[in-house]
């Protein structure tokens, strides 16, 4: 299999923007776990997501990564909550949903 293509910050903020307001996201396991254990609620990670003002949404391209054989890469972005504390979300793209696979606290 090959490697898929990686996306650019414009395809990557547009595919956001569109499926976020979509409703076109899920939460894997996974996350569900970490924001239990971080106290981090769904509504910090979706607005850090879907660009609100003031989150400072933006791509931190070091993060990125993909694991062979998976059909897509797995994007990293970052932003803050209303109290200025910094998120990281590792998110992807699976047959038109963006799982988010994790989410923690940065300092």
């Amino acid at each position: 299999m090959d490697v898929p293509k990686k996306l650019s910050d414009r395809e990557l903020y547009h595919l956001l923007d569109v499926n976020i307001a979509r409703g076109n996201y899920v939460f894997k396991k996974h996350a569900r776990q970490r924001q239990k254990d971080r106290n981090i609620s769904d509504a910090e990670v979706i607005q850090v997501l879907e660009g609100r003002s003031g989150r400072r949404r933006h791509r931190n391209k070091l993060k990125d990564s993909y694991e062979a054989g998976k059909e897509a890469w797995k994007y990293c972005i970052e932003g803050i909550n209303p109290d200025n504390n910094k998120l990281r979300i590792i998110i992807s793209f699976e047959e038109g949903v963006i799982p988010i696979i994790t989410v923690m606290w940065i300092n």
